[in-house]
């Protein structure tokens, strides 16, 4: 008659595996590296609970009897799955230790400092692993693919947490050295005379850029040569041809100046002394968002982290 058999545990169903196939205690203790004590109050148990001796002792070691033999394929069974269960539970602990961050690739030196200084002030053993900016990542957030993004104006969701991190204060002209457009003083005549390409901030939904909205306020013909989200990309297509670009923020202000080729107009007072607006100036903010399952410690020291150094920028 079977006894209380929840007291058959993963280590006293290891014990009958190892007896039933080297029909040694002390075989048994050293492979599960535990006392030859241990391994025989596992012994003990397991006859209690099926009421039966289940070993024989015999002059070269334990042999099983006919309920020994029934019990060990199931037991081995359970044994096995067990050890699958507890290497999906390593394996989901190691990967606890992975963060997944998406932002666009002109924030990566900024971001990847702050990570690093974040992961040092907390003391966590992390790996980060960099994913692009894409117009998928607010869906990523919310099935926890992603840990962290950085986004402009991001819309609320009830698995993300927001926190502001910085303002979009200043806005530049970019184009190659030596163009026109640098040759004379900047106004509204000249400043839509030549082709532009347009950079889309990590922001959410199908938008207008806001130069297509401007240019739409002051009935002025906007020619655009190209969109993207990749600045790299936007910087090369500007020092090949006589396109001029509008950015904004001074942290694409580093890649410009990497480059050499290329020159800025800070355009910040042009804008706000040109372009009027009848109600409040729309303002753009730089949000870290966290998944609701993010460390809140390692989280805040990185949104800490990631605010000063983009005050220090801006300073």
């Amino acid at each position: 008659m079977i006894n209380d058999i929840s007291r058959l545990d993963y280590f006293t169903l290891n014990v009958m595996v190892e007896l039933c196939e080297h029909k040694s205690v002390t075989v048994a203790a050293v492979r599960l590296q535990v006392s030859q004590s241990k391994v025989s109050r596992a012994l003990t148990c397991l006859r209690e609970v099926f009421g039966d001796p289940l070993f024989v002792r015999q002059r070269y070691g334990m042999e099983p009897n006919r309920l020994a033999e029934t019990i060990y394929p199931l037991a081995k069974s359970v044994v096995s799955r067990y050890q699958v269960l507890a290497r999906t539970a390593a394996n989901s602990r190691l990967c606890k230790h992975e963060i997944n961050i998406a932002a666009q690739e002109h924030l990566s030196s900024v971001l990847m400092d702050c990570l690093h200084n974040s992961r040092i002030e907390t003391e966590s053993d992390l790996t980060f692993n960099l994913h692009p900016w894409t117009s998928d990542v607010q869906n990523q957030m919310n099935q926890s693919k992603l840990d962290y993004c950085i986004s402009i104006n991001p819309a609320e969701s009830e698995n993300v947490d927001l926190h502001q991190i910085g303002q979009i204060r200043s806005f530049y002209l970019v184009a190659k050295k030596g163009h026109p457009i640098f040759d004379r003083p900047l106004g509204i005549d000249n400043l839509f005379s030549y082709p532009v390409a347009l950079f889309y901030y990590s922001m959410n939904g199908p938008k207008n850029h806001r130069l297509e909205t401007i240019a739409t306020e002051l009935k002025q013909p906007l020619s655009v040569s190209m969109k993207t989200t990749n600045l790299c990309l936007l910087l090369e297509h500007l020092e090949k041809t006589e396109c001029v670009g509008f950015l904004a923020s001074v942290l694409v202000l580093e890649a410009i100046d990497e480059r050499g080729t290329l020159d800025y107009i800070d355009m910040t007072d042009f804008w706000k002394d040109k372009v009027k607006h009848t109600g409040e100036r729309p303002k753009y903010n730089i949000y870290l968002q966290s998944n609701k399952g993010a460390d809140s410690i390692f989280t805040n020291t990185l949104v800490e982290n990631l605010r000063t150094r983009i005050l220090s920028l801006q300073a």
